[in-house]
């Protein structure tokens, strides 16, 4: 391979040392952000994994400083003055001073430098529960990834940039990153390739390894690709078909998609992100079969709702909601009605499981991304359930005029959630100040109870009373006769409301029976699922007298589990726990108990016979299929237990990687081959929230 440099690469206007020009600033965005325009010159040296960077920036005015990462050095000594180590939050950083280079008033910067990334991609994790082990950056064999979070193009944290980059890459190694390919070519053994993104973003993440690559028209002006490690026609026929499909729903939905191209790019580690104009997802989830139906529509929704309509987290991320109300709750709503409910009550029953501690809740004005159960529970979950209770209040016309108008006033600019809330009010006409104050700015949920309900002939009377400070709500009620169901709507502000419904012949009173409020659940609305033993940090793990070969499978289980190397307890000899903390949250996972433990431990609806398993109606033979399901703690009043029934070292030690999918289920039937998961949930009891007659 010939010496890596720059000048193989890079326009001959650009200067190779770091010098200073003033110029003009660059554009700002609408709400007047600074912007910061990048010009990137990247030669790789794959062996080594070296990159040298030649970055020509136009600075606005206002920036005191940029940051660099800690890995970068600079070819130009005469920069040095102006260059200080720092630390913050977000770890070390490099701060080059701009009022010292005579640049606070903005101007032209040529930074060129290089660096050296290598993170091991073996252990990395990329956890729907909790932030896992996730590499910043890494040049190898394998592919080169360069996340925002390496730091390895200067930026500022209150400004935004865009970027033109020109890669130069062994010949074979195929790059993406945002914007529109402009370049693309071959030369001396090397591949030349050529990105513009002229919209602001507030990073830039770059990817390349030797993918296959196919490109299609979406319409005019917009076009799809697929960068897939191994070309596979059938896989590629799916993602390009749906990414025509999502484009064309949102843009009915939104508004016209804001960028040029949409890339589906296949990675060798796991992850599942979205960033501007492409998706960068793990191989294997890439093939799950579910993928292009659920979790890659989102995505693509991430080009409005994160993407191009930015974020202001003064008053907290609101696009994450957003977006699930827009794909995944969306996709349910089309489905049909019921699918609708049991997602909303899927939403409920997270929130129940994960955020079981006071101490794991905050307000949504505090939301900024996902971190574990709990604030993904309140950051998605809650913040969906604010924006459908929205479009239940005004209806979905006025509902959807003014997320279209938001798309349209703030593209490409800092949006806050009354940016919302002010369109849904000129929608409706509707003043939104007090929904805006209680659902934004407090934490935890209402509680609901019902008390002195009285069946009269014409008439049904009841008490509906809440917790401490009480809300302000509009709560469905349904009242059923003999001649069907009557809904309404009953406004209660006060902990204790007595309410009276002239309704003849009522027989029963159900309150929220299609889980349309964000409210705390009850126990008894609540079967016992996966998620409520997900949702504890750290459970204890019961096993019965295991072979050797088998504990060390159920450790290594259990370190993916927890997402721990150790720090869990372990019980053998098949004795449940009885006398945990009081104070802590607390489950037990049972791993494949004895005969005598496995009766304490069935819940009605669940027969193990030997290797034969009654469930739901089917029949399981053990020697075909591993177990997996949520139970009542029988020891332990108000706890859930999970049971694994798995004769297989290597798929139990592989098993949580799977279970987690499932926190939604009761039980979980998982094929020891190829084959469907068959899941399914055990009845719910009666509703505290529901009386008859």
């Amino acid at each position: 391979m010939r010496p890596l440099s720059f000048r193989a690469f890079l326009p001959l206007a650009l200067v190779l040392t770091a010098s200073l020009v003033m110029a003009a600033s660059p554009a700002r965005t609408a709400d007047d952000l600074p912007v910061i325009a990048h010009e990137v010159n990247l030669v790789f040296d794959v062996p080594a994994h070296q990159v040298l960077v030649a970055d020509s920036l136009e600075l606005p005015a206002g920036l005191d400083h940029l940051r660099l990462g800690p890995a970068l050095e600079l070819a130009d000594a005469a920069l040095a003055a102006a260059l200080s180590q720092a630390e913050d939050e977000d770890g070390p950083y490099q701060r080059l001073d701009l009022a010292a280079l005579g640049l606070q008033d903005g101007g032209h910067l040529d930074l060129r430098y290089g660096a050296t990334f290598y993170e091991s991609v073996e252990n990395t994790v990329f956890s729907r529960e909790n932030v896992g082990n996730e590499i910043t950056a890494t040049i190898s064999d394998e592919g080169i990834y360069l996340s925002g979070m390496a730091q390895w193009l200067a930026w500022h944290p209150d400004a935004m940039a865009t970027h033109t980059v020109h890669a130069d890459t062994p010949a074979g190694c195929e790059t993406v990153t945002q914007g529109r390919r402009t370049r693309h070519e071959e030369a001396d053994g090397r591949l030349l390739t050529t990105w513009q993104a002229v919209h602001p973003a507030d990073g830039l993440n770059f990817i390349a390894s030797r993918f296959v690559v196919h490109e299609e028209a979406v319409r005019d002006g917009v076009v799809s690709y697929t960068f897939f490690l191994e070309d596979d026609a059938r896989l590629r026929a799916t993602y390009m078909e749906r990414t025509r499909a999502y484009i064309a729903m949102y843009e009915e939905m939104i508004g016209p998609y804001p960028y040029a191209k949409f890339a589906t790019v296949e990675n060798w580690f796991p992850t599942g992100y979205g960033m501007p104009s492409y998706t960068l997802l793990g191989g294997q989830v890439l093939r799950l079969p579910f993928i292009p139906y659920t979790s890659f529509g989102h995505e693509i929704a991430h080009n409005w709702w994160g993407n191009s309509v930015f974020v202001d987290a003064a008053e907290g991320n609101w696009c994450e909601g957003l977006t699930v109300y827009c794909a995944d709750y969306h996709y349910k709503e089309l489905e049909g009605e019921e699918q609708a409910r049991e997602y909303r009550r899927n939403n409920l029953k997270d929130y129940a499981a994960y955020v079981h501690d006071p101490a794991q809740d905050f307000p949504l004005s505090e939301f900024k991304a996902r971190h574990s159960g709990a604030s993904r529970a309140v950051g998605y979950g809650k913040s969906m359930m604010v924006f459908h209770m929205v479009r239940e209040m005004i209806g979905r016309e006025a509902f959807l005029s003014a997320i279209q108008e938001v798309a349209r006033q703030h593209l490409f600019a800092k949006t806050t959630w009354s940016d919302f809330f002010a369109a849904f009010a000129r929608a409706s006409g509707r003043d939104f100040t007090a929904f805006q104050e209680q659902w934004l700015t407090r934490k935890g949920a209402p509680v609901l109870w019902l008390e002195d309900v009285e069946f009269g002939d014409d008439q049904v009377q009841f008490k509906l009373k809440q917790g401490a400070p009480p809300y302000a709500l509009d709560v469905p009620v349904q009242v059923a006769t003999a001649d069907g169901v009557e809904n309404r709507l009953v406004p209660v502000d006060k902990m204790s409301n007595a309410c009276t419904l002239k309704v003849a012949g009522a027989r029963s009173l159900t309150i929220d029976p299609d889980y349309q409020l964000f409210r705390r659940l009850h126990p008894g609305e609540i079967e016992p699922t996966l998620s409520q033993v997900l949702g504890v940090a750290v459970p204890a793990f019961v096993l019965d007298n295991p072979a050797p070969d088998m504990a060390e499978a159920a450790r290594a289980f259990a370190r993916d589990f927890c997402e721990l190397q150790e720090g869990f307890a372990f019980r053998t000899g098949g004795q449940l726990i009885q006398d945990p903390d009081p104070d802590q949250p607390f489950a037990q996972v049972v791993i494949n108990p004895g005969a005598e433990l496995l009766k304490k431990l069935q819940p009605e609806g669940l027969v193990v016979a030997g290797k034969t398993v009654y469930l739901a109606g089917k029949r399981y033979g053990l020697d075909t299929h591993d177990l997996v399901f949520a139970v009542a703690d029988p020891v332990l009043p108000g706890r859930t237990a999970l049971v694994i029934l798995c004769d297989s070292p290597q798929r139990l030690e592989a098993m949580s990687r799977r279970v987690t999918h499932y926190g939604k289920y009761s039980w979980l039937a998982l094929p020891k081959g190829q084959g469907r998961v068959e899941r399914g949930n055990w009845p719910v009891g009666d509703s505290p929230l529901m009386v008859k007659r």
